[in-house]
């Protein structure tokens, strides 16, 4: 089976670079690099492949390689073309993918599953009327990387809302999704798999002279990490519980990650289901993942790491499909 890896310049920094170009480093062809490495080891055939601004192209090269497999898709477009040319894909779909911050959180408390509460605000002078408890937390709405997010955005007074407001809206261009800003651990969880989720070593990130993990903090690698965390069996087995009920109402597939706040009154609290998890691990040059974290944790190797994840999708799909579909000429379906 041949996996191709996309890759995709400025991947995880492309937000924050709206807002800052200094202090940012591109690692994304280091990450699909050791992506590509891992599975290889893994005992796939692999290609590095560019994902182009012109889709066609990307097309174009998926046909020429004979690719049976994408990993590594990282954005909305790219999930969207693999999806409505039929190519098999490691990771969540189009469902989960397309739905925002905000709509996330809506399906999560439906299922009355823990969340903050929170609103969405498309403009500074557009607040909406809420009886939300301060302080607050502010960040874009469709962010990653915790990109646009500085100690300013833990909002502890109203007047200073619409300031942080416009940072978001204004200038990363997306509506800002505010919520209550829970006191506690923040803690994050990572699954592999789809209809029998396996939940990884449960990760603490504790913070270096800041108030949150803000983008700097944790791109340049300042957290503290705690994996696996010291938490009570309790803790553990209410928070695994949680977040596989989260991952389950959601339809994540293969792989993702759910940042939690372990409040002060022993609640997990979902933040986020990240679909690109960061996966890579430290041995390399890139920005060390936290499911990387988690499965050195667990004296995983990166073929075994990054193997299970594509043997999930195998095994959603079957490989009798994922051989088939490979077979077409793309070009002409």
């Amino acid at each position: 089976m041949k996996v191709g890896v996309f890759w995709r310049r400025f991947r995880n920094v492309e937000l924050q670079r709206k807002l800052t170009q200094d202090k940012i480093f591109d690692d994304a062809y280091d990450e699909a690099f050791q992506h590509y490495s891992a599975i290889r080891e893994a005992g796939f055939d692999a290609v590095l492949i560019e994902w182009k601004k012109d889709p066609r192209e990307t097309l174009q090269i998926l046909n020429n390689e004979k690719v049976d497999l994408i990993f590594n898709a990282s954005s909305l477009k790219e999930v969207a073309f693999l999806e409505a040319f039929g190519i098999p894909f490691v990771g969540s779909g189009l469902d989960l993918v397309a739905t925002s911050k905000a709509a996330r959180k809506k399906i999560v408390a439906y299922h009355k599953l823990p969340t903050p509460g929170f609103f969405v605000a498309n403009s500074p002078d557009r607040i909406p009327e809420h009886h939300l408890k301060y302080p607050l937390f502010v960040k874009p709405v469709r962010g990653r990387g915790s990109a646009g997010i500085s100690e300013e955005n833990v909002v502890k007074n109203p007047e200073d809302l619409p300031g942080v407001v416009a940072k978001i809206t204004q200038k990363i261009g997306q509506p800002a999704l505010v919520e209550e800003f829970i006191q506690g651990r923040e803690i994050t969880v990572g699954i592999i798999g789809y209809e029998n989720p396996k939940v990884l070593p449960i990760l603490e990130i504790e913070y270096n002279s800041t108030i949150t993990n803000t983008f700097e903090h944790k791109m340049l690698d300042h957290e503290i990490i705690h994996c696996p965390a010291k938490l009570t069996s309790e803790e553990q087995s209410r928070i695994t519980d949680i977040a596989k009920r989260i991952y389950k109402v959601l339809n994540a597939k293969d792989f993702g990650r759910i940042d939690m706040i372990l409040g002060r009154d022993g609640i997990p609290y979902f933040l986020e289901l990240n679909t690109f998890a960061g996966l890579t691990m430290s041995s390399g040059k890139a920005h060390n993942g936290y499911m990387g974290y988690m499965a050195e944790a667990l004296g995983m190797t990166a073929a075994e790491f990054i193997g299970s994840i594509i043997q999930s999708a195998i095994k959603r799909y079957g490989e009798e499909t994922i051989n088939a579909l490979s077979k077409r000429d793309l070009m002409t379906s």
